[in-house]
């Protein structure tokens, strides 16, 4: 198992991976990195793990919005009915929920280092 240091929002995180995987690691931390500089400008001052928050609810957004085109471009029709929506909604909201849970798990240690 490769070990890989990350930097995100100017924190330094050793982070384990798969052997080889390592630049893809900081290919996706060098993204993350650029929501949060953006997000930064548009949000001015709050706490780092707003920050993180704010910045793993764009990354689902995008995430969900490549998922519906997928389907789409599956389906050949450019439309979802309401009962598909509505799964495709409790499935975003079930992962979002999960990102903050471990976000403010991370919070609470980065705060107890």
């Amino acid at each position: 198992m490769a070990q890989v240091t990350l930097t995100v929002n100017g924190r330094r995180y050793s982070v384990g991976c798969q052997d080889g995987q390592e630049d893809h690691l900081l290919g996706l931390a060098k993204y993350i990195n650029q929501k949060i500089d953006e997000l930064k400008g548009s949000m001015g001052q709050v706490s780092e793990t707003h920050l993180m928050l704010m910045a793993s609810l764009l990354l689902a957004d995008e995430l969900h919005e490549a998922y519906i085109q997928i389907d789409d471009g599956k389906s050949g029709n450019g439309k979802k009915d309401a009962a598909a929506d509505e799964v495709e909604a409790e499935k975003v909201a079930s992962a979002l929920e999960s990102c903050a849970d471990r976000l403010e798990s991370i919070a609470a240690r980065l705060e107890n280092q």
